[in-house]
């Protein structure tokens, strides 16, 4: 059984900004219908998500857990629930702190600017997850991390949990759909989840590249991403990184994408 942790800021239909939301829940649910696959998803729980009419349920497991972050303890607490019309879990990560407050926009207010702490908002949502798997007794073989929001994972991974045997053999997978100004955190996010910064500014997806198994970009036909892609440093730290340019367009069917990702699973394992 090859177990999959999918982890996302977004799943249509709970929140959806941009394309990331809705390639998740295809691409998910088309994975649980694998015998195979174990999946499982995590996204953050936001105060405008509806608990009744996607009927979330505590998890004893998951209920008021200690988390540490810079030395003092948070509680922390997650519920479970199914995509609508699947049987495809999803489990939401509560905070009154980081979520409860947060519109429909997700990473900005109504007045169209960023939230100020969207680092250290998906800093707290990742280690989390981390803590998540283990209180769950679930331990899979692949993260899967979805841009800058997810991009803490890979080096929490490598460089905090490398001490706990638990979390050795799990390896990542970093899928990159946008580019864009909030991959840049600062260092007191980084020390908030017992990271060690090396400059005051950090491109957090560059190092999640850097720390990842394999990166997939996700493109269109004009090879957008790639070309926006190039334009950064991506392209230096990708080359110890194994990657795939991955085409999702109108011209696509999904049964290929989904293939194509499946494939890519298989082989990591």
């Amino acid at each position: 059984m090859l177990k999959i942790f999918y982890l996302a800021s977004e799943f249509d239909p709970f929140s959806n900004t941009y394309s990331s939301s809705e390639f998740s829940r295809k691409l998910c649910t088309k994975l649980h219908d694998i015998p195979d696959f174990d999946i499982r998803l995590n996204q953050p729980k936001y105060g405008y998500i509806s608990e009744r009419k996607y009927i979330l349920r505590e998890v004893i497991r998951l209920k008021d857990m200690l988390i540490d972050f810079n030395g003092e303890e948070d509680s922390v607490n997650l519920k479970s629930a199914f995509i609508p019309n699947t049987r495809v879990q999803i489990y939401f990560t509560e905070s009154e702190k980081y979520f409860k407050s947060t519109c429909e926009l997700l990473y900005k207010s109504k007045n169209g600017r960023a939230y100020k702490d969207n680092d250290y908002r998906f800093a707290f949502f990742s280690k989390v997850a981390l803590e998540t798997i283990k209180r769950l007794f679930w331990q899979p073989n692949i993260i899967v991390c979805n841009d800058w929001q997810t991009s803490y994972v890979p080096m929490l991974l490598k460089k905090v949990y490398n001490s706990d045997e638990y979390y050795n053999n799990i390896k990542t997978v970093f899928i990159l759909h946008s580019i864009n100004e909030y991959r840049n955190v600062s260092e007191n996010s980084y020390q908030y989840v017992n990271l060690e910064a090396t400059s005051a500014k950090i491109d957090n997806v560059h190092e999640a590249i850097k720390y990842s198994d394999y990166l997939i970009v996700i493109d269109d036909d004009k090879k957008t991403m790639q070309k926006a892609f190039n334009k950064t440093s991506f392209p230096s730290v990708s080359k110890k990184t194994k990657t795939m340019f991955l085409e999702v367009s109108d011209n696509t069917p999904f049964s290929q994408v989904a293939k194509k990702v499946e494939t890519l699973l298989r082989k990591i394992k």
